[in-house]
């Protein structure tokens, strides 16, 4: 996948709790008991006091709702959407407000979401952290981030916060077992300080059978394992300066999803669409990946006001994905198999320098200044089986990608003596500079296709904002943000003339807001509506109106996304906490001009009926933007004895169907067949929890995935065999996993 190429290193989360002579580079708003402090905008802040549209969800709310990986994060937040991507399932594409990657599998493109660990990006999805371990907590930020994050944000950021090293004996470990042989172990220890150091270290595995069986092959389609550790260090020499560095090292292993195409049952001999079994044994092998991090933080406390931090980092990648769709990317009038082998070797560089602090009480500031390098070297083979000529067509791929980014940002927040103190006026501005090369190599059964083709890019952009915020009562804001941001240009791997490329793709949002806590801190309600504009727009059109795997990127298209989301946790007891979230996306692609080239080209398609320059709107779409997702969720302490709790969670999901191609318009016949199906989905979890000796805790699970075991069409589906104009004349689609049930044992030392 092409994840964004700029990797913002956010700041070293500072904890919920700050630990005893810890440095405090700014003062925190003051939260409300319980209340969560997040560091979004660089500096800890309350909640409830962040002028943007972020969810924030802590450790024990993790554990308790039973959220292990990224891709259960869709649950949490509203117009979040996560899919695995068809050629492994390590791999995770990421939309939100609809803007994403509907093609991460390439390293020359990149996505708007962009997915942090401690503010340290990933640049690259395969092998992204899918088991989150036992984090502090997870930040969602939810809307364009081009100011302090960068670019590719443009449809919002994932923070992940680790806990970090307490100096004191400690530690957890966790066992859960389920169906489908499902094993994951959790260990974490925090040593005693050695003088002014301290140590952490954590260590996960997880390991869970494919639930597509593979009759007569050696693997099924689904698998999952992964193991993965990490070492936290933080070293304080003296009370002004601060050195933490973090060691992640972790491989992924998987199989990936099953492809079902029901067109081709009676036309395929032998031919099944069990989403469950493959219709003949398919050769398939392990997709693995690799993956190691160094992030190193410093910072100095230049004065009481002003906090000097540097952030580097590096992350390598390894991966290797092996994908056998069997005949399911085909028609019933011309059968054909299709297998592919992927390489990835990624390495990425940060480094980051922050200036944060406070001019005066009513004027802060947060500035720095940014540099992010990243190589990158995919090569793949792609064997298509001619079932009619008894023929093979093995084409054979290397791309070479390097990517770098410079960039100078500052943001401020001045409060103005009026209205008491209840304004805060908030601007701020980013420059970068961009400089991206790719070349590529192509046969086609031994014959040289492409022999070192190059492309190169330049470009800046200025992304400014804007964000007027009113604490009309302690207890209620509101505000409204301008901001502008962008993903960057890049080119298609799949493209038949390679030099081409596409420049960054621009918007502009304009949002409003209230954050309120009503009835005594009964009741929080936040709601967020927006209105996304979207210039220069990177459209993927066919290239060959007889191969649809050819494909061309471009800036051709204008267009508006415009939404509402609300949140709401009602906790009218210790005992009890409702939440509900909702959010409503409607788009508008305006425009999409007809280029040289595509097949809307009548030099390259003579059957088309457009020239090029048209207006060929009606035949796309923005892909993964659903209309309607909710979740309802509840937690229960139901019982208490003595020292012992029960507790119940249950949580309902919606998402509406979305299309999951760019290139399924209400023009193109057929394009409702490019949705997967709207989720509906149930888990729930009872504990039992109860003290044991040294003020720890042991807790006792039982839970159920998908308890009502709905199954649906669901991450990409691929529709083939036809053109913008005759439709697409089947499909294919993976479908989700079956219900899961299980237990979980924890212990705290």
């Amino acid at each position: 996948m092409a994840g964004a190429a700029m990797a913002m290193a956010l700041s070293a989360a500072v904890p919920v709790h700050a630990q005893e002579g810890q440095v405090q580079p700014v003062s925190v708003d003051m939260p409300a008991p319980g209340e969560i402090i997040v560091t979004a905008q660089r500096r800890a802040q309350a909640l409830q006091t962040v002028p943007i549209a972020i969810t924030a969800i802590q450790s024990d709310t993790l554990q308790s709702q039973g959220v292990t990986s990224l891709a259960n994060l869709a649950a949490i937040a509203p117009s979040l959407n996560v899919v695995a991507y068809p050629n492994s399932s390590d791999t995770l594409a990421f939309a939100m407000r609809g803007q994403g990657n509907n093609d991460p599998g390439q390293i020359t493109r990149d996505g708007g979401v962009g997915v942090y660990i401690d503010g340290f990006y990933i640049a690259r999805p395969q092998g992204a952290l899918l088991d989150l371990g036992e984090p502090e907590r997870i930040e969602v930020l939810r809307g364009p981030q081009g100011t302090l994050y960068g670019r590719n944000t443009t449809g919002g950021a994932v923070n992940i916060i680790t806990r970090q090293p307490t100096g004191e004996w400690g530690g957890s470990a966790s066992l859960s077992f389920g169906s489908r042989n499902l094993v994951r172990a959790l260990g974490s220890v925090d040593l005693p300080s050695f003088g002014n150091l301290a140590i952490k270290g954590t260590i996960s595995y997880k390991s869970k059978d494919g639930w597509v069986k593979n009759p007569g092959a050696q693997l099924n389609f689904g698998e999952f394992g992964q193991i993965a550790g990490r070492i936290a260090a933080e070293w304080k020499p003296v009370d002004d300066f601060t050195v933490r560095y973090a060691f992640d090292l972790g491989r992924v292993r998987s199989t990936p999803p099953y492809y079902v195409n029901p067109a081709l049952v009676g036309a395929i001999p032998g031919y099944s669409a069990d989403r469950d079994r493959t219709y003949a044994p398919l050769d398939l092998d392990y997709s693995v990946t690799k993956f190691v991090d160094h992030q190193l933080t410093l910072e100095y406390q230049l004065s009481d006001a002003v906090l000097l931090r540097s952030l580097s980092a590096y992350r390598g990648t390894r991966a290797t994905q092996d994908v056998n769709y069997g005949v399911a990317q085909s028609t019933p009038f011309f059968p054909l198999t299709v297998e592919s082998q992927h390489y990835y070797r990624t390495k990425q560089y940060t480094q980051e320098f922050q200036l944060i602090g406070d001019i005066t009480s009513r004027l802060d500031f947060t500035g720095g200044l940014y540099y992010f390098k990243e190589s990158g070297y995919h090569p793949f083979d792609t064997t298509l089986g001619y079932l009619l000529f008894g023929a093979e067509q093995l084409t054979q791929t290397v791309i070479h990608a390097k990517s770098e980014s410079y960039a100078a940002y500052a943001q401020s927040t001045w409060t103005p003596p009026v209205f008491d103190d209840r304004i805060k006026l908030t601007v701020g501005g980013r420059y970068t500079r961009d400089l991206r090369d790719a070349s590529r190599d192509r046969t086609i059964n031994g014959a040289l296709v492409d022999d070192n083709i190059t492309n190169s890019q330049r470009f800046n952009n200025f992304s400014p904002m804007a964000n007027l915020a009113v604490q009309w009562t302690p207890q209620m804001m509101t505000y409204f943000r301008f901001s502008k941001a962008y993903k960057a240009g890049g080119s298609s791997e799949l493209s038949k003339d390679f030099t081409q490329t596409f420049g960054p793709e621009k918007i502009t949002a304009y949002e409003v807001g209230l954050k309120s806590q009503l009835f005594d801190r009964l009741l929080t309600f936040n709601v967020a509506a927006f209105l996304n504009k979207f210039d220069d727009l990177q459209i993927i059109f066919g290239a060959d109106p007889v191969d649809t795997s050819i494909i061309a990127s471009a800036n051709a298209g204008k267009a508006e996304i415009k939404g509402v989301e609300i949140d709401a946790t009602l906790q009218p007891s210790p005992d009890l906490s409702l939440r509900a979230s909702y959010g409503y996306l409607k788009s508008d692609l305006k425009q999409v001009v007809a280029l040289p080239g595509t097949i809307f080209d009548p030099a390259v398609n003579p059957s088309s009926p457009f020239n090029v320059g048209d207006n060929v709107a009606g035949y796309f779409t923005l892909p993964y933007v659903p209309k309607h997702s909710l979740t309802l969720s509840g937690d229960w302490t139901f019982l208490r004895a003595g020292d012992n709790a029960f507790a119940v969670h249950g949580a309902y999901t919606y998402q509406s169907a979305v299309f999951t191609s760019a290139g399924a318009g209400p023009l193109v016949p057929g394009h409702e067949l490019y949705t997967n199906q709207a989720t509906r989905n149930v888990n729930a979890r009872l504990t039992w929890t109860r003290p044991i000796p040294a003020g720890k805790q042991l807790r006792v699970s039982l839970f159920a995935e998908n308890l009502f075991n709905n199954r649906r069409r669901s991450d990409f589906t691929i529709g083939v065999g036809g053109t913008a104009f005759d439709g697409f004349q089947s499909f294919t689609t993976p479908y989700n996993e079956p219900r899961t049930i299980g237990g979980e044992v924890r212990v705290e030392f």
